[in-house]
């Protein structure tokens, strides 16, 4: 306390390394990881029909995935922070991945080869985030094409690329 005004002073700023930008993708990682559990859990409904095919736009949001995971995994260099949100993204990439994957079985198997892992080209910090911010639009528009909570699913996984991009800034 102040001993003149009688006020506490105001609490120390956050410890040097955390950001406003590090709380929100952790907690677009949170959001995805929960919304991905919900949605696979809810599509899991056996039809005695048997599943219906996968919807293209899933197809490809998860080779998206696999894709942005490869460049993640070859790009080696940049200073330690561009590392730590390479580190971050990549993990956020593999619970989108897993989440489609789980989300992609509640479905018939689509005819042709299953998906090889992409070969990953090494990125600069400004293709990372162009990668970034064209996968988020991406996302956005495959949502688009889907309902319920499926598209909530990509919508959330949209908004935590986006936010990979402001962290490649």
């Amino acid at each position: 306390m102040d001993e003149y005004s009688g006020v506490s002073p105001p609490p120390a700023g956050p410890q040097a390394g955390t950001s406003r930008r590090w709380f929100l993708a952790g907690g677009a990682a949170v959001l995805v990881g929960g919304g991905a559990g919900v949605v696979a859990e809810l599509l899991t409904s056996h039809d005695p029909a048997g599943p219906p095919p996968a919807p293209p736009a899933l197809i490809a949001a998860a080779s998206a995935e696999r894709a942005l995971i490869a460049d993640l995994d070859a790009t080696t260099g940049g200073t330690a922070a561009v590392r730590q949100v390479i580190v971050a993204a990549r993990a956020d990439h593999a619970a989108h991945l897993a989440a489609l994957t789980r989300l992609l079985r509640s479905y018939h198997a689509p005819a042709g080869p299953t998906a090889a892992r992409p070969q990953g080209t090494p990125r600069t910090l400004a293709q990372l985030r162009s990668a970034e911010t064209r996968a988020s639009a991406a996302a956005v528009h495959r949502a688009a094409t889907l309902g319920g909570i499926t598209a909530t699913l990509l919508a959330s996984i949209a908004a935590c690329e986006a936010t990979h991009a402001a962290l490649l800034q």
